[in-house]
């Protein structure tokens, strides 16, 4: 029982809908700005706006709140770089 109860801590509730919009963001503000050096706030934007149109119809993303923890979503919003992103992902 204890070890349950110690699991299960570090769950939390389920991601919802935005909050996987955010890691999206996060991860793609990240891919961009390290692809593309001095790029500007205003490209970022475009590839993120690009970036949730194309995860709106994968079936995969759709899948974000119940295949991301918690635990995995908090690293991976504190991450500073996609490699970072992708270790707190896995």
């Amino acid at each position: 029982m204890g070890l349950c109860l110690a699991l299960c801590a570090g769950c939390g509730r389920p991601l919802d809908p935005a909050e996987c919009n955010q890691l999206l963001d996060r991860y793609t503000e990240l891919l961009v700005r390290q692809e593309r050096r001095g790029v500007s706030d205003d490209e970022v934007e475009r590839s993120k706006e690009s970036a949730r149109l194309k995860a709106a119809g994968s079936p995969e993303f759709a899948k974000c709140g119940s295949k991301v923890s918690r635990r995995q979503w908090e690293c991976a919003m504190k991450a500073p770089s996609v490699d970072e992103v992708e270790r707190c992902l896995l």
